[in-house]
Parts: structure tokens; C-alpha cells; sequence
């Protein structure tokens, strides 16, 4: 991934007022508008218990990573709280720790109030620093687990603790850039002994409820190693049709990934002006390539989802911010009409 971060002065999207972390946890009565009609709706309390209930139901995930995140400064661009009510995981592409008040603050309402996971992205080319032992990584068995066990009770337990986020995700791409102990294709042994020890506090073997995943190069953990990720992301970038998609998941599939496991991602550092590049889908329909990803589903079943690279550029559309994500949102999880009311209601899809 560009890690090179360009941002252009925006204005304040009003339509929240940001006060103590009591206020964040029983929101206010908000008027703002429909991302598809331009309506106006009521955002109550009603309205965010229906939203989070949407969140536990089945159905494509809405993923993003977000970076420059310092919920300070008069753009909201710098704030989670300006992302898609709908956005179901939203991953720090930016500095997670050391977090200032403003920063828990704005963290707590997506999380609590929107129901939105937040997670945090790591590369593991090797272990930080820190956690290496002398010698590393030559040494024993015993001592390299010794370091491994360290670092990932410090950052997939102790770190989930201190700064309350709902998992991890390793950026992993081998064949691309990335170099050290713990990269290749298929995965070596020193990084599969790692998330083994990882999931013993995030993923699905875990029995923690938080998430586990990986990005770039999914593929490249094969077997029984990928069933400790909930999701893999894959950085279809610039995708010019299904059978591309198509292709990227059968690499996962020969590596024993399921496609509900699976999310494709656009980069919208470089295609948040148009959504995208233009995409084929199976029925011949040409749209912009994140809409592609939302709707593709590759032969062997349903995908897990979908999202987009620094989604926060987006915020930068003067018509709507994060159009294309609500679009796509919308397509695959049509609301429908506005929220319901109550939780009688039959549709439970958002407004996004």
C-alpha cells in the first residue's frame, strides 16, 4: 500500500456536536440526510438500536481503512464519526496508539452508538523491535516462541484492552515489496507459529468476539492456518472486471480460504473520484469497481464483502461524502426507505 498521505482543505460537515464521553453513549436527536432520497430523517435512539441490531445480522460487510485519523481540525475528514452510518469494520491506517481524548471520544460513539468495529493495521514482515531477542531471528525454537508469545499477548490482548478495539489486521505482502523473516509464499513457518499464538486472543478460534485478518496476500496462509482469520482482504485494486475477482479467489480457494471469508478492496488513494475504474460484472453490466466488488460473488459462494484503501478521501465529494461507499452499501444491503421506527419493523438495513 501508497503510504504517502495527501489531504486538500475541506469544509466542516456539520450535524454533530462533539461534548463528554457520558453524551456519546445516549445520542441527541439529530436531523441529517438521506444519502439516497435527501430527506430528512430523525437519527434517535430508535434509529442507532436498529442500526446496530442490522449490524448482527447476515449480509456483506462494509470495510474501510482510515488514515490521518486525529479527530481534531475543522475537516471531518480526521474523524470516524464522518464515515457511512453503515461502515460495519473500519481499520486505522494511521497511528493507533498513544490516543488523545478526542480520539476515545470519537472512537466510543462509532463504536458503542453506531455499532461499527474499529480495528488497528500492523505490518509483520518481522516482530517490532522490541519484542526481539537477542540474536533474533536465530536462535532457538524455544527462545523465538519465548519473543512470539510476548508480542502477541502485548498487542492482540494488553493493546485491545488499553485502547478498546475489536481486533487486528496484518497488512502481508509477500511478492510485493515486503522483505523479512516472516514473509513468503506460502507463509513460513515463523509467521504461521505467530498468528497461531495471535488467535489465541483474536478471530473465531479465539471465543473473544474480536476480529482477526489479514491483508494483501491472504492466500499466501494456506490450510487449516487460514481458518484462524474471520476475514482475509484482498487489494484488488483497479479491478477491470469479475473474472479478475474471480481469479484472485480461486488462488484462496486452492489454499482452503472460504469466500465468505473474503473481502475485496479498492484504493481509494488513487479512484475516490469516480468510485473506482470501470468494471464488468458477470451480467455485463459496467459500473465504477468498488460497486464490481460489492456485488461479485465468486462460483464457490457468497463473498464476505467489500471496501476501500484511505476510504477517507471520499469524505471529499462536495455532493455527497462517501457516495460510492454508500452506493455500494445500498446495492448489496438495500434499506429500502428510512430506517424503522422500532425494532418491529420488518427491514433492519440502514440508511447508511
Amino acid at each position: 500500500m501508497n503510504k504517502i498521505i495527501k489531504y486538500s482543505a475541506l469544509s466542516l460537515l456539520t450535524g454533530f456536536i462533539f461534548a463528554g464521553c457520558a453524551d456519546w453513549i445516549t445520542p441527541e436527536r439529530v436531523i441529517v440526510q438521506h444519502p439516497d432520497e435527501q430527506s430528512p430523517i430523525v437519527k434517535d435512539d430508535a434509529y442507532y438500536q436498529a442500526l446496530r441490531a442490522y449490524k448482527q445480522t447476515h449480509h456483506k460487510v462494509a470495510f474501510g481503512w482510515y488514515g490521518s485519523w486525529t479527530a481534531n481540525g475543522a475537516s471531518y475528514q480526521t474523524r470516524l464519526v464522518s464515515a457511512p452510518d453503515s461502515m460495519d469494520i473500519v481499520s486505522i491506517w494511521s497511528q493507533w496508539y498513544d490516543l488523545t481524548p478526542e480520539q476515545i471520544a470519537d472512537k466510543e460513539f462509532v463504536q458503542k452508538v453506531k455499532g461499527t468495529k474499529v480495528t488497528y493495521t500492523i505490518f509483520l514482515d518481522d516482530l517490532p523491535e522490541q519484542f526481539r531477542c537477542e540474536g533474533w531471528p536465530n536462535v532457538s525454537a524455544e527462545e523465538q516462541n519465548k519473543c512470539i508469545e510476548a508480542f502477541a499477548k502485548a498487542y492482540c490482548q494488553d493493546s485491545m484492552v488499553k485502547y478498546n478495539y475489536d481486533g487486528i489486521d496484518i497488512d502481508y505482502e509477500p511478492g510485493f515489496g515486503a522483505r523479512g523473516p516472516m514473509v513468503g509464499n506460502p507463509a513460513p513457518d515463523l509467521f504461521l507459529r505467530t498468528i497461531t499464538e495471535m488467535s489465541k486472543y483474536v478471530g473465531p478460534k479465539s471465543g473473544t468476539g474480536r476480529l482477526f485478518m489479514i491483508d494483501g496476500v491472504p492466500y499466501a496462509v494456506r490450510g487449516e492456518h487460514a481458518g484462524l482469520f474471520d476475514y482475509g482482504i484482498v487489494q484488488s485494486y483497479a479491478s477491470s472486471g469479475y473474472s479478475d475477482l474471480q481469479g484472485r479467489f480461486d488462488n484462496a480457494d486452492r489454499a482452503g480460504w472460504k469466500p465468505e471469508q473474503y473481502i475485496f478492496a479498492e484504493n481509494f488513494e488513487s479512484y475516490w473520484k469516480n468510485g473506482g475504474v470501470n468494471h464488468t460484472c458477470r451480467d455485463g453490466q459496467v459500473v465504477n469497481s468498488l460497486l464490481g466488488m460489492a456485488r461479485f460473488n465468486p462460483t464457490q459462494g457468497s463473498a464476505g464483502g467489500f471496501g476501500a484503501y484511505h476510504m477517507e478521501y471520499e469524505y471529499a465529494h462536495s455532493d455527497m461524502p462517501y457516495k460510492y461507499m454508500r452506493r455500494a452499501i445500498q446495492d448489496v444491503n438495500p434499506a429500502g426507505g428510512n430506517m424503522p421506527s422500532s425494532l418491529s419493523d420488518a427491514s433492519l438495513a440502514p440508511a447508511n
